[in-house]
């Protein structure tokens, strides 16, 4: 791991010291290492064992004049060595040394960051689930209406086409509604009406769709008809049903 050009700049006139242990060799020591915070011990160790205390600490006091580094010291006389970041005030833990390198995960792709919640993971996991519905929905229906119209010829756009078709505007429709709404839409919440009513529209749809290209109904009045139909039952379902749900319970 390089050290960031701000301290390599500093490090210019550590050529000069003749010593086996030199300035760059113990901030490169502290820079690999996953910590914030280093005694005179810790760097010790991880350098060399036949390096005494005092060469660490007149490289680090030396360090210190360059402002590389800087210290903390406690009541107990316990004095704490971290890399003097010009980005931060605070000595950096892992993550934070790994952001100013370039490596933080605020670099990643916020898309990433997005699908990885764990609310986003759940809607998806479940929608994924009950798009298995919608897919035998678009399968079975779209089947039905090609292999029974002289309008709709069976082609890759009829026989696979409108199925994925169905099936994708679906399920992105039910994940873009909770995202966006909070909703769970599951069948044992009032939410959960909201589903069976968009099931309802959706299979009515079909048999519109059904009654024009294969039994060559009227296409205007069978789709004025499904129209009435379904804004009739949206009322009703907006000014009857969903207020009887809010009713308290009498037991």
């Amino acid at each position: 791991m390089s050290l960031p050009p701000w301290i390599s700049e500093q490090l210019s006139e550590d050529r000069r010291v003749n010593t086996k242990l030199t300035q760059q060799h113990v901030i490169e020591t502290m820079h690999q290492t996953d910590r914030p915070y280093f005694s005179l011990r810790q760097i010790q160790q991880r350098i060399k064992p036949d390096v005494s205390k005092v060469t660490v600490r007149n490289r680090l006091d030396e360090l210190m004049e360059h402002e590389i580094i800087a210290t903390e010291t406690f009541a107990d006389s316990l004095t704490l060595y971290y890399i003097n970041y010009p980005e931060s005030e605070w000595p950096l833990s892992p993550e934070g040394k790994r952001a100013l390198n370039g490596e933080s995960a605020g670099a990643e792709n916020p898309l990433r960051e997005f699908l990885q919640h764990p609310r986003v993971r759940s809607i998806l996991r479940e929608e994924l689930l009950r798009s298995i519905g919608w897919a035998a929905l678009g399968l079975v229906g779209w089947a039905i209406l090609v292999s029974s119209s002289r309008q709709l010829p069976a082609t890759v756009w009829t026989v696979v086409g409108f199925p994925i078709f169905t099936w994708a505007s679906l399920t992105v429709g039910m994940i873009g509604i909770r995202l966006m709404t909070g909703s769970e839409l599951q069948v044992q919440s009032k939410e959960g009406l909201h589903v069976v009513s968009l099931g309802g529209v959706v299979l009515g749809g079909f048999w519109a769709v059904f009654l024009i290209f294969v039994l060559d109904w009227p296409p205007l009045l069978t789709s004025g008809l499904y129209l009435f139909i379904t804004i009739t039952y949206f009322m009703l379902y907006k000014r009857v049903v969903l207020p009887r749900l809010d009713l308290p319970v009498e037991i």
